[in-house]
């Protein structure tokens, strides 16, 4: 099938979810959109084959603005009024809910992979910590909309925030040790990411933005900037093997505190967030793999470590002295994970091309439908109901 023919498929899918679970008035959005997965589960190589291995090799730009797009969203929220915020007391209830998880999935996953075969055993487990440790943010809001978040649902928010900075660090990591690891020795690494090329891009890649974003600019115009932005950024990351979802969340956080317009290019953003959103989940499902024992057993295995983690940290932070106080079953507002563990997902298929990145992709999203659900189940209490709203 032509390559426009695909490409006028998934785009008219990903808008007509878009108008079906956003165009009813009061309709919410569920962050699992296990039905935007099963449609690309259709379109891809099992099935209609009309999303096989080639087109989305030639459908690659549109993949680097999908990751692109969720990593300079989450670096415009960086700025600096927030980062004065992360104090230590409150970087400790960071480290105990999102350093707990990142310090246990790496540890299981180093265990594991190696008994799979030779592959990216060393990468791949750093991407299944950044990945389980990811929270999201807007799950809490999305859950109660129209109702004023408590306290403790706003420091969840915080936590989650700073805690994907320290997800999306071990993420980077990653790059640097990508290379594939022979079986006789699982813990060689060797640098591929060609740093200074990375930074000296990025660099010059901010200060050209920043000059376009240096006059007063029309809606239509900042829309055009921002997308070809993306592109052209997550492009010149790909090229140097680096991850276009980092790139541009560096790229995000310098341009939100060196421009005044950081709120307008923030509501541009947030414009194609949900279609772009929609879409990333197509593509997701069109590289799942067929359901097998071995993969329900492994999302399983992800899901009861990450519910662990999650609800050990939760109690872990209502136990100790921190800027927080919260609930012990505080963690269950953490378990769902968003756009943010998913785009690593996407990232990491492409960094790492190899059957169990296939797998282990595949695992995640199953675990992350399960957590999303019973997240929504377990939750309420730390919303407030909303007859008891003033």
């Amino acid at each position: 099938m032509s390559l426009f023919i695909t490409l006028s498929t998934v785009l008219f899918l990903a808008l007509i979810g878009y108008h079906l679970v956003y165009g009813s008035p009061g309709g919410r959005f569920h962050l699992s959109g296990a039905a935007f997965l099963l449609v690309g589960y259709l379109l891809g190589p099992d099935l209609l084959g009309i999303l096989d291995e080639k087109t989305a090799t030639e459908l690659y730009p549109l993949s680097g603005l999908v990751t692109g797009w969720v990593g300079l969203m989450y670096g415009l929220q960086l700025d600096l009024p927030f980062m004065k915020r992360l104090t230590p007391p409150f970087m400790l209830a960071v480290f105990l809910d999102t350093g707990m998880t990142l310090l246990l999935f790496f540890a299981m996953s180093l265990a594991l992979f190696p008994l799979l075969g030779s592959g990216y055993s060393l990468s791949l487990a750093l991407v299944t910590a950044a990945t389980a440790a990811c929270s999201s943010q807007a799950a809490l809001v999305m859950a109660s909309p129209g109702l004023k978040p408590t306290r403790a649902v706003t420091a969840l928010m915080r936590i989650a925030t700073a805690g994907s900075l320290l997800s999306l660090g071990v993420f980077a990591a990653a790059f640097f040790f990508s290379a594939p690891n022979p079986s006789s020795d699982r813990l060689s690494m060797t640098i591929q990411t060609d740093l200074p090329m990375v930074l000296m891009s990025t660099a010059v890649l901010v200060v050209l933005y920043t000059l376009f974003f240096s006059e007063r600019r029309s809606r239509e115009e900042l829309i055009l900037i921002v997308t070809g932005m993306v592109v052209l950024t997550s492009g010149l990351a790909a090229t140097h093997h680096f991850s276009p979802l980092l790139a541009n969340g560096i790229t995000g956080f310098f341009l939100g505190n060196t421009t005044r317009y950081r709120d307008r290019i923030l509501s541009m953003v947030i414009i194609l967030e949900k279609p772009l959103y929609l879409l990333l989940l197509i593509l997701l499902g069109a590289r799942a793999i067929p359901f097998s024992q071995g993969l329900l057993l492994t999302a399983a295995l992800y899901l009861l470590l990450r519910t662990m983690a999650k609800l050990g940290g939760g109690c872990l932070i209502s136990l100790f002295h921190t800027d927080v106080t919260m609930p012990r079953n505080a963690g269950t507002g953490l378990m769902e994970q968003g756009g943010l563990a998913l785009a690593l997902c996407f990232d990491a298929q492409h960094a790492f091309a190899d059957p169990i990145t296939h797998n282990l992709v595949t695992a995640i999203l199953l675990a992350t439908l399960a957590s999303d659900l019973t997240g929504r189940l377990t939750w309420g209490e730390l919303i407030p109901k909303r007859e008891n709203m003033p």
